[in-house]
């Protein structure tokens, strides 16, 4: 085999490939012979048909066939004798001509990742970050499993602004003419923080049996328009008021999950806390490691890796401003849309793209340098995970990443890379704040 590499750039290279005339002959002469076996050719036996008429027969199929085999495994050849890594599929420069007396003899251009010299990823400085829990946090969070258990008793006084009512409602139009939509024995949580602070007022000193009726806010284009009332009326009937009451956070509270006493409580608060402190602290590290491993190399970035990334950030961006309103109004994201002008958006993207690219490709030559890998029970595990946190069942967590990407791929990479980041800080040289 002969192989000639040509720098287009550092991230894009032309090969050219020549597979000698004896493999193109054993190959095509092993295709011919198989094909005399299977085929049935009216008047011979099978295997007995003279190799012209195969070949008449058969013979774009047979070239076609050899061209699959051999194209690939020799390209695959080329890209290590060369020592390349492709980004992309390969472009052929020009379409393959076949001939069996002859060596087989192609072009390609493919773009591969750059080659960074040494990797420099071990003894990065890094500022520790001390973690440590304050009482307050405990016992906020104490306050917060007391109200997750509290209990409504009901009372025969008016309304307060954190009890829950029972309500019947009718729903009218603007004019308090037509009704829009009615409900019975509904319930209010007045204490979540929901419920509108107009609504809110008219609610707060009602008592059981009296009526409340409410002209809601009118909206214009999403927004609350200017001046009081306007909107549709709510009548509201109260049906019954229920005060909140507040369990003793003691050891019998401590016992409903799970510990002997509230000081075991305690600890496990707090070392939850901890835990999730020292993560956080953990990836704010990661992230200033990342940006000292794409600072450290200086690299080209291959021209389609590039742009995949701008096209998912600028997606990404406005489906963000979509959601925020950052996009000043409907008619100028319309507008936007249709002129299909990215400039601004691209443009400064861009440096953000760029370290995304820089910063994947190192990780994974630094996967391949440390032997960084990701089992089968690793994405089991990792999405066992999933499931319990969005409490559905791990085949549509499954489900998801391959209907989003085609195939867990992505999801198997998101993992190596995390793997390959702890690597990276516990190779990091931890300084100690002054």
């Amino acid at each position: 085999m002969s192989i000639t590499v040509e720098d287009i750039s550092g991230t894009k290279k032309r090969l050219k490939i020549e597979i000698p005339v004896d493999i193109v002959q054993k190959e095509y002469a092993a295709s011919v012979g198989s094909v005399r076996q299977r085929a049935k050719i009216p008047g011979f036996r099978p295997g007995h048909a003279p190799v012209s008429i195969i070949e008449k027969r058969f013979g774009s199929d047979i070239k076609s066939d050899i061209i699959d085999r051999l194209v690939p495994d020799y390209y695959s050849k080329a890209l290590k004798e060369a020592n390349l890594v492709p980004v992309t599929l390969p472009k052929f420069d020009s379409s393959l001509e076949f001939n069996k007396d002859e060596p087989l003899s192609f072009s390609l251009t493919v773009e591969v990742r750059p080659d960074v010299g040494e990797l420099r990823y071990t003894g990065m400085k890094v500022d520790e970050i001390e973690s440590s829990v304050e009482d307050k946090e405990i016992e906020d969070t104490l306050t917060g499993l007391q109200d997750e258990r509290a209990m409504y008793d009901v009372v025969d006084r008016p309304v307060r602004e954190n009890d829950l009512i029972v309500i019947d409602y009718v729903k009218f139009d603007p004019t308090g003419e037509k009704e829009l939509a009615s409900a019975k024995d509904q319930v209010m949580n007045l204490g979540n923080n929901l419920t509108p602070q107009g609504i809110l007022d008219e609610l707060v000193g009602k008592k059981k049996g009296d009526i409340a009726d409410i002209t809601l806010p009118a909206f214009e284009g999403g927004e609350v328009k200017e001046g009081e009332g306007g909107g549709d009326r709510i009548r509201v009937t109260i049906k019954e008021v229920k005060e909140k009451k507040l369990p003793e956070i003691d050891d019998e509270f401590a016992k409903d999950f799970g510990h002997d006493s509230l000081d075991a409580l305690r600890e496990k608060i707090k070392q939850g806390i901890l835990t999730a402190k020292k993560d956080n602290a953990a990836k704010q590290q990661k992230a200033k490691l990342l940006d000292l491993l794409v600072e450290n190399h200086e690299m080209e970035v291959p021209e389609s890796l590039l742009e995949r990334e701008l096209e998912n950030l600028v997606v990404n961006e406005k489906a963000s401003q979509k959601k925020s309103g950052g996009l000043t109004s409907e008619a100028e994201q319309e507008k936007s849309a249709a002129s299909g002008d990215d400039t601004e958006i691209l443009e400064r993207l861009r440096p953000k793209a760029i370290k995304n690219v820089k910063a994947t490709m190192l990780l994974d030559m630094i996967a391949e340098k440390e032997g960084v890998t990701v089992t089968e029970d690793e994405i089991k595990s990792r999405i066992a995970i999933l499931a319990r946190h969005f409490q559905t069942t791990p085949e549509n967590v499954i489900n998801l990443f391959v209907t989003k990407d085609g195939s867990l791929e992505n999801f198997k990479h998101t993992i190596q890379d995390e793997k390959v980041m702890e690597l990276v800080l516990s190779k990091a040289d931890v300084v100690k704040g002054a």
